[in-house]
């Protein structure tokens, strides 16, 4: 994955109508809210907690595009419940979740004028 292709900046740009200010705006904001949700996400939290965050960063993620980040959290919602090496998977996905959307902030950081 190539920061150029973290996040669909056509389903983006059809989401903003094209306003480039409000783009950046939605950029910045995607960019604080996945940085705090990131360090919410910990694989030790109770399953509640762990779900909520997945969840939450989900949406933030498919409404800017980025799809892997989107996808990886859809898969995070799931390790819930009686899982063997539940803790283990779940360090494993916010791994690979953290090189996701460290190549999504990159990609909005190249399109958009965000201080975040």
């Amino acid at each position: 994955m190539t920061a150029a292709n973290a996040i669909d900046f056509n389903h983006l740009d059809k989401y903003v109508l094209g306003d480039e200010g409000l783009r950046d705006e939605v950029l910045g904001i995607f960019i604080e809210q996945l940085d705090r949700l990131l360090e919410s996400l910990d694989p030790v939290k109770d399953d509640f907690s762990w779900k909520n965050t997945a969840h939450t960063l989900k949406g933030a993620a498919r409404g800017v595009g980025a799809w892997d980040v989107g996808d990886l959290c859809q898969e995070a919602e799931t390790l819930i419940g009686e899982i063997n090496n539940k803790q283990r998977a779940r360090e494993t996905l916010v791994a690979a979740l953290r090189m996701k959307a460290s190549a999504a902030v990159e990609a909005a950081r190249n399109v958009a004028c965000v201080s975040a």
